[in-house]
């Protein structure tokens, strides 16, 4: 007699991981699609500050007490944040004086796009240099290509970088990943190839819809964000939709998904922190930086209450600290 075997699937965490990621992306999606604008509004004003605050802290527990043979990465790392930062606040709070043509605007922010990109370029060939056998020295031709690309189409650099950078968080979760839960890559892999399939569905249910009103001054920052202008031949529905979508999936990996996967991201567990914990920390910095953090995230919940335009230009013009902190973490962990 012929004995019959069945196949039993075994639902793991890792198939939970998946389908609630793919289950969330959807409800988002429809939501989002439906309502760009006000989805905007409502993302920035309840995650912004928090998701910075959860980013901050998940960096601080990365940073070790001794840099050692790491002492030039993390000087060339946190020094560009510094410099860059500060010449881009410089060039946005500068562009309305009259003493900028838009001519010399365009050229001191293609060559803060240069400085930014070759201060990326010497981050991977240093980080090379740390890896046994490994030559990164491609890093800099790169870096002079991206270079070149930003003076030659700098609209369409300074657009792409919006859109680039939810997926520098995304990017962050698979490294960690690989370190603290291996059983579930392939899950997040295919986590990662749903976002596509969104998007496109995006484009298919409100790509041919009209423009959103820019009526008011809030709405019409908010389209140009998005790249409504620069992009005039497709729908700002669909600009916004998509923006507001990603940016979605960039907050909730630093606030929920990061925090899910690595213990030491977990915002009570200070003891995670080797700056904290270790003997010759610091741990009064430690804990004064994050009440800082945290006390900057309550304030602005406060600013978006009273005046939310003025609130978010605010936001955005500092945010580029964060953003540019991304990159010596992000790359340390290749």
């Amino acid at each position: 007699m012929q004995e019959i075997s069945s196949a039993r699937i075994e639902f793991t965490s890792a198939h939970v991981f998946l389908g609630a990621f793919v289950a969330a992306c959807a409800i988002a999606a429809v939501l989002i699609g439906s309502f760009p604008l006000g989805a905007s509004i409502v993302t920035i004003f309840l995650f912004a500050g928090v998701h910075n605050v959860m980013e901050f802290r998940y960096f601080v527990a990365r940073m070790p007490l001794r840099w050692g043979r790491s002492r030039v990465f993390y000087t060339v790392g946190i020094g560009g944040v510094i410099v860059l930062a500060a010449s881009y606040l410089t060039l946005y709070f500068a562009s309305g004086n009259w003493l900028w043509s838009s001519e010399s605007w365009a050229v001191f922010a293609a060559s803060w796009n240069t400085a930014f990109v070759l201060w990326l370029g010497l981050l991977f060939y240093l980080r090379g240099k740390q890896r046994p056998k490994s030559d990164w020295a491609w890093a800099f031709p790169a870096a002079f290509l991206l270079a070149a690309l930003a003076w030659i189409v700098p609209q369409y650099w300074s657009l792409a970088l919006v859109y680039i950078h939810p997926f520098v968080a995304m990017w962050f979760l698979e490294r960690q990943i690989r370190r603290t839960r291996p059983d579930w890559l392939r899950a997040y892999h295919f986590c990662l190839a749903s976002i596509p399939v969104f998007v496109v569905t995006l484009w298919f249910a409100i790509g041919s819809q009209p423009n959103l009103s820019e009526d008011t001054n809030l709405f019409w920052r908010i389209t140009q964000h998005a790249g409504s202008q620069i992009l005039p031949g497709i729908s700002s529905h669909f600009l916004v939709a998509t923006h507001v979508f990603l940016e979605s999936i960039h907050y909730f990996v630093w606030i929920l998904l990061i925090p899910l996967i690595d213990r030491r991201a977990i915002p009570w567990k200070l003891s995670e922190i080797p700056l904290f914990r270790s003997k010759g920390g610091f741990p009064k910095l430690v804990g004064l930086a994050l009440a800082v953090a945290m006390a900057v995230a309550i304030a602005l919940w406060a600013g978006f209450s009273v005046d939310y335009t003025i609130t978010r230009d605010i936001y955005f013009a500092f945010a580029i600290g964060h953003v540019l902190a991304e990159f010596p973490f992000l790359i340390k962990m290749l």
